[in-house]
């Protein structure tokens, strides 16, 4: 039964991770001409590579990338693209972008329901480097969404409610970064309580 499961956890893997490749490129296409838009795809990037050695960490943080590329990138690329203006090849690679952005959330929203109803345990075989690289990702993705609560501020007290839009993303990713970080300490903390249980008196 646990083999059973265990193949297909890694079958699973596999395809949310084409699918996560596909997504990248087709909005690394999609936001050349953005200035710095492509930057904020780079939690979700750190995740798909990070995965393969830290199962459980690596997941997390491919979820918060692709949160958090869902209530920045996604957002605006549904708001410009009917506006049109992009070209062809651009259009259809923002056409592209949306689809992807959209699938690998509801994969990853499926693959974290399993995930849950399998309860499946911390692996003891992740990659220490990996799950340091995790943690300063972490550590990183905080200090820049909290770094963004003044800007918030001065937006909010100029524009009020007209640019909700602003608003709603940096919350979002606030609420992203902190909701990340608790579930790294707790699960951290877990594992260091089970290690030491597990240790002979």
């Amino acid at each position: 039964m646990g083999e059973s499961i265990g193949q297909d956890r890694e079958a699973t893997s596999s395809r949310i991770r084409w699918i996560a490749i596909a997504t990248i490129c087709f909005t690394a296409g999609a936001t050349l001409t953005a200035s710095g838009a492509f930057l904020l795809t780079i939690p979700f990037i750190l995740g798909v590579i990070a995965e393969p050695r830290s199962p459980r960490w690596g997941r997390w943080l491919m979820w918060v990338g692709a949160a958090y590329m869902s209530v920045t990138l996604l957002q605006m690329e549904i708001r410009i693209l009917p506006e049109g203006g992009l070209g062809p090849i651009l259009t259809l690679l923002w056409i592209g972008s949306i689809l992807l952005i959209v699938w690998c959330d509801i994969a990853l929203l499926i693959d974290g329901v399993r995930t849950r109803r399998n309860r499946i345990t911390p692996e003891t075989g992740s990659s220490n480097a990996v799950n340091l690289l995790i943690w300063i990702t972490a550590l990183c993705f905080s200090v820049y969404t909290f770094w963004g609560i003044p800007p918030l501020e001065r937006v909010f007290f100029r524009y009020g409610f007209e640019r909700l839009d602003i608003l709603l993303t940096g919350l979002a990713s606030i609420l992203i970064a902190i909701v990340f970080d608790a579930a790294l300490a707790i699960d951290a903390v877990k594992m260091w309580r089970a290690r030491g249980l597990a240790r002979p008196n």
